[in-house]
């Protein structure tokens, strides 16, 4: 009656398993056509597409030194590679049911009036197995496994935030420095023409109206200092804390800005990205996973069949040892829609999964075209604002000649060098922008390029 029974449930299974259809092949986009190349790629000959430690192109050496410390110490990065083991821990659980489950017992009695003169005692070992015949215990280690996969993709994708994240900070840090600079400069200026406004002043050549606005200058000048002190102070300490150190009495490396290397971008094609990018992995992983659970949803209809062997016998008095084999058959007859509910459940999410691999996929596609037109145009932005710089510096020199030789009045000299002051702050943000959307790209790169 068994043999008969277990045909058909054997052909229901391989049904089921056909039903389910091809498992996700890594590296495709179902539903998706990806294009062939980028719009804002350029000339795509001859790209290198190798592994690379990306942010060593920016020949920085201290970038080099807080990267590597931030992964060595990040506290972020620790907590997702315990995640990691826990993933991994799972699939020993799942693994374990393709194994025999021995235990083994002892047992001990007395007659109550013959006190401790008549013990008896007597051990049993014995072992179980179930037969895995319709793929159950097969599609729960399969979505453990793609599960353990996803964490490992995220522990990655976490890894590329990480180093992206002290890549901006420090440079912003060093923009910062370098805006402070600036502002110093600017206030050397303003006392400079306070100087001569005195001057002036006390000669009877100008009112007291030009002192005044002077002063208020020299005031906003100063003004400007601790704001930027305290932006500095936040980026220092977010550094910190990345490094995996306590912010207080952390001092960030210096450098200047405008020497780090500008690395050339090197997009690769569209299609490389599936295999790049480690959130379109951990997305296709899950996609992996929710199949699995699916197939193992479906062997929850079929029987279970557990197989038994123990070993058992007197352990005093010279008894023998007696063995016992059994075999159990178990099949669920009405469960209240309780396997439907599971199975639905378990295709909806995996519908789910496919909807959000593909939004992840038009996403990643869009990051790499906005990142490489922000690179192209931050290049062709920075050229003009130095030429701005350094022409609001020549007509602050002007103005200042003439101001001292009368030619001219307080406005147009505040006028220049307020132009000069916006001017060099805006070099210094437009470097930043572009090392900044270079750092964008390679993380839309998956940090590979």
């Amino acid at each position: 009656m068994i043999r008969p029974l277990l045909f058909s449930a054997s052909f229901l299974v391989l049904s089921a398993c056909a039903a389910i259809g091809p498992e996700q092949q890594s590296g495709t986009a179902p539903g998706l056509t990806l294009p062939a190349s980028y719009d804002y790629a350029g000339d795509m000959d001859d790209m290198d597409v190798r592994d690379r430690v990306w942010w060593q192109d920016f020949e920085s050496g201290p970038l080099d030194a807080l990267v590597f410390e931030a992964l060595d110490a990040n506290q972020t990065l620790a907590q997702g590679l315990a995640n990691v083991d826990a993933s991994r821990a799972a699939l020993k659980v799942s693994n374990a049911a393709f194994l025999p489950q021995a235990s083994g017992s002892l047992s001990a009695s007395s007659d109550t009036g013959a006190g401790l003169d008549d013990i008896s005692s007597s051990g049993r070992l014995s072992a179980s197995y179930q037969l895995d015949l319709f793929g159950a215990n097969a599609a729960n280690r399969d979505s453990a496994l793609a599960s353990l996969d996803a964490a490992v993709f995220a522990q990655r994708a976490l890894e590329l935030t990480v180093q992206s994240d002290v890549a901006t900070n420090y440079f912003s840090l060093l923009a910062t420095r370098e805006q402070l600079d600036v502002a110093q400069q600017n206030l050397e200026i303003s006392e400079r023409i306070f100087d001569i406004v005195e001057v002036r002043y006390e000669a009877g050549a100008i009112s007291g109206f030009d002192v005044s606005s002077q002063r208020a200058q020299l005031a906003n000048a100063r003004a400007r200092i601790p704001q930027l002190e305290a932006q500095l102070t936040g980026f220092e300490t977010a550094l910190a804390i990345l490094l995996g150190r306590t912010p207080q009495g952390y001092g960030a490396p210096s450098e200047d800005i405008l020497a780090i290397a500008l690395p050339t971008a090197t997009p690769g094609l569209p299609s490389d990205l599936l295999l790049r990018r480690p959130d379109l992995m951990q997305a296709e992983a899950n996609l992996r996973s929710a199949n699995a659970s699916i197939n193992a949803a479906r062997a929850a209809f079929f029987p279970t069949i557990d197989l038994g062997a123990g070993l058992s016998g007197l352990l005093t008095g010279g008894g023998s040892l007696t063995g016992s084999l059994s075999a159990g058959l178990a099949q669920t007859i009405f469960s209240g829609g309780r396997l439907e509910g599971q199975l639905e459940g378990t295709e909806a999410r995996r519908e789910a999964q496919l909807a959000g691999y593909r939004q992840s996929i038009l996403s990643a596609l869009r990051d790499v075209d906005v990142s490489l037109k922000s690179v192209e145009s931050n290049e062709a932005r920075e050229d003009q604002l130095l030429i701005a710089r350094d022409a609001a510096l020549d007509a602050l020199n002007a103005a200042e000649l003439r101001y001292r030789a009368g030619s001219d009045d307080l406005t147009s000299l505040l006028t220049a060098q307020q132009t000069y002051f916006t001017a060099s702050t805006n070099y210094v943000q437009g470097r930043l922008d572009r090392l900044t959307s270079a750092i964008n790209l390679y993380v839309a790169l998956g940090g590979r390029y």
